[in-house]
C-alpha cells in the first residue's frame, strides 16, 4: 500500500472517530460468524441454497456462483477474516489477487464480484444478519479497484522452423521442459506449477522404479504415456473448470524423462520444483522468467515483448489445431480445458456436447508438431 493510500486510511479512521462511525464496520462480527460456522451454519451456503440453487438457473450458472464465492471465501479467510464480514480493503486485495495471481481479465473479476455482491445484498436484506443497508464492502470497494485497461495483446507469428531453433538453444533441462509443456500441451503456467508425479504416466522402467507414485492418479487407470490436468475444483490454482487428459508424444516424454532423472529427490509430490528451495514453484514469474530469458531474445520486434510469456505457448498450441491443422472445434476446446460448445447464452445443445480423450488421442499423437 502506498503512503497516499495509508494517508487516506488514516483520514477515514479520523472522520469515523469524530462521527462515531467505524471505518471497518463488519469487523466486530468476525468472532460471531466464526462461532455460528462452528455450529454448522455457513452464511454463503445459506445464500446459495435459498437463492441460487433453489431456482430455475442452469447447472452451469449455479456452478459459476459456487466458484466465485469459493474463491472469495478462500482468499478472505487467508487474511484472517470471516468472509461474511469482509472489509472493502479485503475486496480490493481479492481483485488484485485475481488479476495478478490467477491472471484473470477485468470482465472475469467483475463477474465474480457481482456474484459475491448478490450474497452481501442477501445478507443486508435478511433481518437475521447484522449487515446494515448503509455499508456493503463490495459496493464500497468497486470504485476503488484499479481496473486494468483490457488491451488486446498482439502475438508474433513464429514459424515451426523458428521455434525449433529457439528450443534448440535452450540447454537447461528444467527450462526446456516447462517451455515445451506450454508449447506442446497448451498448458497454463499455473497448471504446469501444479503438476504432480501421479498425474503423469511415462513408460520407462527406470522412472517407475525411482518414482513409484508416477502415473497413479485414478483418472489415468489403464492409460499409457499421458498427462492428467485436473480442474480448479480438484487442484487449487488451476484455472480450467474441466478436467482433461492429453497424450505425451515421444518428444515430450523424452524431455520429461531427462528432467525427472535429475529432479531433486526430496519427497515432494510436485513435478517441477524450485531450483533453490526444492519445493513447488510458487509464483508465475518462476516460469515466465524462463520465457523472457529463453524465448524473447529470439524475437526481434519490440511491440510483441509483453506478449512473450508462458501464455504465448497456449496461443501457439491453439492456433495450430484451429487454423494450421484444423481439428473440430469441440476437440480443441477439450484439449484446452474449455467448455464445449459455442458459448452462446441459451444455446441448450451445448449442454449435450461432450468430448473425450479417445476422441483426440490418435490424431494428436500422429499430427502434433515436432520441435526437437
Amino acid at each position: 500500500m502506498s503512503e497516499d493510500d495509508q494517508s487516506v486510511t488514516d483520514q477515514r479512521r479520523q472522520i469515523g472517530d469524530r462521527f462515531g462511525r467505524a471505518a471497518d464496520p463488519l469487523e466486530q462480527y468476525h468472532e460471531d460468524f466464526v462461532a455460528i460456522q462452528a455450529d454448522g451454519v455457513e452464511p454463503f451456503e445459506m445464500f446459495l441454497d435459498d437463492i441460487v440453487r433453489d431456482s430455475y438457473r442452469k447447472e452451469s450458472t449455479v456452478g459459476e456462483y459456487e466458484r466465485a464465492i469459493r474463491h472469495f471465501k478462500e482468499f478472505v479467510a487467508q487474511q484472517g477474516r470471516h468472509p461474511a464480514c469482509a472489509s472493502d480493503t479485503h475486496v480490493i486485495e481479492f481483485a488484485e489477487f485475481e488479476f495478478e495471481q490467477r491472471e484473470n481479465g477485468k470482465s472475469t473479476v467483475k463477474t465474480k464480484l457481482q456474484k459475491v455482491n448478490k450474497a452481501y445484498k442477501y445478507f443486508q436484506n435478511e433481518n437475521v444478519f447484522p449487515h446494515s443497508k448503509g455499508y456493503n464492502p463490495i459496493d464500497s470497494a468497486w470504485v476503488k479497484i484499479a481496473w486494468p485497461e483490457e488491451v488486446e495483446k498482439e502475438y508474433p507469428k513464429v514459424t515451426r522452423e523458428e521455434m525449433r531453433e529457439i528450443v534448440a538453444d535452450i540447454t537447461h533441462v528444467f527450462k526446456r521442459t516447462v517451455i515445451l509443456m506450454g508449447l506442446k500441451l497448451g498448458m497454463r503456467q499455473g497448471e504446469i506449477r501444479n503438476v504432480q508425479l501421479r498425474d503423469i504416466h511415462i513408460e520407462n522402467a527406470e522412472l517407475q522404479d525411482h518414482y513409484p507414485e508416477l502415473g497413479t492418479h485414478r483418472r489415468l487407470d489403464g492409460r499409457k504415456n499421458v498427462i492428467y490436468i485436473p480442474p480448479e475444483y480438484e487442484r487449487s490454482g488451476n484455472k480450467s473448470e474441466y478436467p482433461r487428459i492429453l497424450p505425451l508424444d515421444e518428444e515430450m516424454r523424452r524431455v520429461l524423462t531427462q528432467y525427472l532423472l535429475i529432479r531433486p529427490d526430496c519427497g515432494e509430490p510436485w513435478v517441477f520444483l524450485s531450483q533453490t528451495h526444492h519445493e513447488r514453484i510458487r509464483d508465475k514469474d518462476g516460469i515466465n522468467r524462463h520465457w523472457r530469458e529463453q524465448v524473447r531474445p529470439h524475437i526481434d520486434t519490440a511491440e510483441y515483448e509483453k506478449a512473450l510469456t508462458s501464455h504465448f505457448g497456449r496461443h501457439w498450441f491453439s492456433t495450430y489445431w484451429k487454423m494450421e491443422n484444423p481439428m473440430e472445434k469441440e476437440y480443441v476446446q477439450y484439449m484446452r480445458g474449455d467448455k464445449i460448445g459455442d458459448g452462446r447464452e441459451g444455446d441448450t445443445i451445448d449442454e449435450y456436447l461432450h468430448a473425450y480423450y479417445p476422441d483426440i488421442e490418435d490424431r494428436y499423437r500422429n499430427e502434433i508438431y515436432k520441435l526437437l
